[in-house]
């Protein structure tokens, strides 16, 4: 049975690249900070973006958002990446509401997975953020621009210049 616990968690065709998208607008300085940590102490991290500024969707009256999207490699399936990203916003006191845009004081989610040809894997979950929402897509063309989407063989740098402007208020931090 231990065998097949490992072929669920672990594949032969990884290690893969994986995006990773993390956002605060609840004490961001220190829960993005802290969540780098986490993520670097247990996982093999390969590149971070900047960090963006960001005001929120849908969300009036709350207060802006720092995002940063970093890209680790993973040698597990993305349902246990998922798991272990859940742990680390739990451990920072994420509590999940019915209210989608809600505050949060860490977001982290994978926005997609990458092969050796910085092609986006079909295989792993795909964000649809990474090609629609400014505060997704430009700190993730910041380290990933040349990775290329399965069905539109645009790259994530192409893809943000289709976004056109960001919003008002949207700016680099760092």
């Amino acid at each position: 049975w231990r065998r097949d616990l490992a072929d669920t968690i672990l594949s032969p065709s990884l290690p893969v690249q994986v995006l990773l998208l993390l956002g605060s607008n609840i004490r961001p300085d220190h829960h993005m900070d802290a969540a780098l940590g986490m993520l670097k102490a247990q996982m093999s991290m390969v590149a971070h973006s900047p960090i963006f500024q960001t005001p929120p969707i849908d969300a009036p009256g709350t207060p802006d958002y720092l995002n940063q999207a970093v890209i680790i490699c993973s040698r597990i399936h993305s349902d246990e990446l998922r798991r272990q990203l859940r742990e680390i916003e739990g451990s920072l006191g994420r509590i999940r509401t019915e209210v989608e845009n809600a505050p949060r004081t860490i977001d982290l989610d994978i926005l997609a997975a990458a092969d050796r040809e910085q092609r986006i894997m079909g295989d792993w979950p795909i964000n649809p953020a990474l090609n629609s929402l400014h505060h997704a897509a430009v700190p993730a063309a910041m380290i990933a621009s040349g990775w290329r989407f399965p069905a539109s063989k645009l790259t994530i740098g192409e893809s943000v210049r289709l976004l056109g402007e960001v919003p008002d208020g949207f700016k680099q931090l760092s």
